[in-house]
């Protein structure tokens, strides 16, 4: 074995470079008004860091500038597009003042501004708007893309606050608990064609409720739609004793 010299009671020290491994978007697209998750990677980089980050459009010029901190390595942030840009285009450049580090990331395509109106709640056929869903029973919700592609996916949020009144009543029966149960929270994929949203569930949401609240919001290219008009949802078999 060939001999090795050192030094007893010293510290080795390795130097470590940091690194600004990487900057971008969460998605490819974002519609004027929307909000889209911006990533940042780094190695060697202390908790605690100052990191700006700074949008351009196609053209080099600035649209928006964020500030914050890394974060066991990473930093993750929306950014609101508030206006378009004549490019259609927006990327963002990452900065680590401290350590003299600079990065740009890909471009995502800046899209005209997204609306979503006239979200129902209907019967399975689509011909009758609902007050009341009972559980069991088949829904249409429907709405209609103001502004907007005529084909794409899209994400449908389904909420379900337990109704007050019945929360309530049930609390002070069992003397359970002091608060009411929070909301739940069901998420889909569903489609766009030809501007307009057709979606049919069977209602089969657990809520920790025999009454409930529903609406349902809409979200395509960082945008989220309006609420829906909420209506009643009945979650557990009728009682006669009502």
């Amino acid at each position: 074995m060939p001999a090795t010299k050192g030094q007893t009671d010293s510290t080795l020290k390795i130097p470590q470079t940091p690194y600004l491994l990487q900057v971008g978007f969460t998605a490819p697209q974002v519609s004027v008004t929307g909000r889209i998750g911006i990533e940042v990677h780094t190695l060697n980089v202390a908790d605690g860091a100052k990191l700006e980050l700074t949008m351009l459009d196609g053209q080099g010029a600035t649209v928006g500038t964020v500030k914050g901190e890394i974060r066991s390595g990473i930093y993750r942030d929306l950014f609101l597009v508030e206006k378009p840009n004549a490019t259609g285009l927006m990327l963002a450049v990452a900065e680590l003042s401290d350590y003299g580090l600079k990065l740009a990331g890909p471009a995502c395509k800046i899209l005209p501004q997204v609306l979503i109106e006239n979200l129902k709640w209907m019967d399975a056929d689509g011909a009758k708007e609902l007050e009341t869903v009972v559980r069991g029973q088949k829904v249409t919700l429907t709405a209609d893309v103001t502004s907007g592609p005529t084909e794409e996916l899209i994400a449908l949020t389904i909420t379900a606050k337990p109704d007050d009144a019945a929360a309530k009543a049930a609390d002070d029966g069992a003397h359970a608990h002091s608060h009411e149960p929070p909301p739940r929270v069901f998420m889909y994929q569903g489609r766009i064609q030809a501007r307009k949203i057709k979606q049919t569930f069977q209602a089969d949401w657990d809520v920790d409720a025999r009454k409930a609240k529903l609406d349902f919001t809409i979200s395509l290219y960082g945008v989220t739609s309006k609420p829906s008009k909420k209506v009643n949802y009945l979650a557990a078999p009728f009682d006669f004793s009502e």
